[in-house]
């Protein structure tokens, strides 16, 4: 079956768009690579390339920054391998910078790793060699650079410390701290017979307040035994019988007594009861002013002794209105 009009043109506009797509995706890999500007530098191995391959990746300080270009023997001496690297623009190599070949992974894979270099070293140029070291000892003598590098910066940084001006600016401040702790200790010395005063005047009152706390406590143990007196079973059973016996009594009188005499009796009663309801509210009344009384002085006491363990000062200086007054 032929293909339609139609279909050749879906067919060949697919064409150009999938075209387009791979020709620019290539001009973009490319030409990135192409107009990358990256620096050139050699590196000169002894005794072989230690399983570097071109595209080998170059890191310095862990750091990937270039790869491997090429890798040749040298015309003049077979025994140096010559390696070709490119790193970023910009990559700070000294001249204490040293490469070594390492391990990538586990399957072998090789990379060149560039230890060292101190920032105030000069820097290479594009196209200068780097230093190279090929076994573990390198390596030890590349951290070895690195400490001394470190122990070099630590010493500038303590003789900048120990210069005759810092130095002079420490003996100042401890001169300062000196006459500070030395005028704390005046201080207290002069004042030494007053604060033993107030100690002792801050004892004397705490005395006295437990003294009171302890005397309000019998009082308070005291009321409720007479509380608990008052509410035995004995007085009760006591207030039962008496209130029996004048219920008896009233029985009796009103048998004997006539409804005008019972009828007197009765309000005279009223009345007594009256007053004495009158009596018993007020007796509540004073007792409920007494209770508050009392537990506004046991506050009171509790304040005033922790305000003396707190600062015992105050017994000379006084307080400020604020504190003065009681909640």
């Amino acid at each position: 079956m032929a293909a339609t009009r139609a279909q050749k043109m879906r067919l060949g506009i697919f064409l150009i768009v999938t075209t387009a797509i791979v020709i620019v995706t290539l001009i973009y890999l490319i030409g990135a690579s192409i107009l990358e500007v990256r620096d050139p530098y050699t590196v000169i191995l002894q005794g072989g390339s230690a399983g570097l391959e071109t595209g080998s990746q170059v890191r310095f300080n862990d750091i990937v920054v270039g790869r491997v270009e090429h890798v040749r023997l040298d015309p003049e001496d077979p025994g140096q391998v010559i390696i070709s690297i490119s790193l970023e623009h910009g990559t700070p190599v000294t001249v204490d910078t040293i490469a070594v070949p390492e391990m990538a992974n586990i399957t072998g894979t090789k990379r060149l790793a560039m230890r060292g270099g101190d920032k105030n070293s000069k820097r290479l140029k594009p196209g200068d060699t780097i230093k190279s070291a090929n076994d573990d000892l390198g390596m030890i003598a590349t951290k070895v650079v690195n400490i001394a590098n470190k122990l070099e910066e630590i010493l500038g940084n303590l003789v900048t410390v120990t210069n005759p001006e810092n130095m002079g600016k420490i003996e100042q401040v401890i001169g300062e701290v000196e006459g500070i702790t030395k005028n704390i200790n005046t201080i207290i010395s002069d004042n030494q017979e007053n604060i033993n005063t107030i100690i002792l005047d801050a004892k004397a009152v705490i005395a006295r307040a437990d003294s009171s706390m302890s005397r309000i406590d019998q009082m308070l143990a005291t009321t409720e035994t007479a509380v608990r007196n008052v509410a035995s079973p004995h007085n009760v059973k006591q207030i039962t019988t008496i209130l029996e016996a004048a219920n008896t009594l009233v029985s009796n009188v009103t048998t004997r007594t006539s409804d005008e005499e019972l009828g007197q009796t009765i309000q005279s009663a009223n009345r007594l009861v009256a007053d004495t309801n009158v009596t018993v509210l007020r007796l509540r009344t004073d007792l409920q002013r007494v209770m508050r009384e009392l537990e506004t002085s046991v506050e009171n006491i509790n304040e005033f002794t922790q305000i003396l363990v707190e600062n015992p000062s105050v017994l000379i200086s006084g307080r400020n209105e604020k504190e003065r007054r009681l909640p």
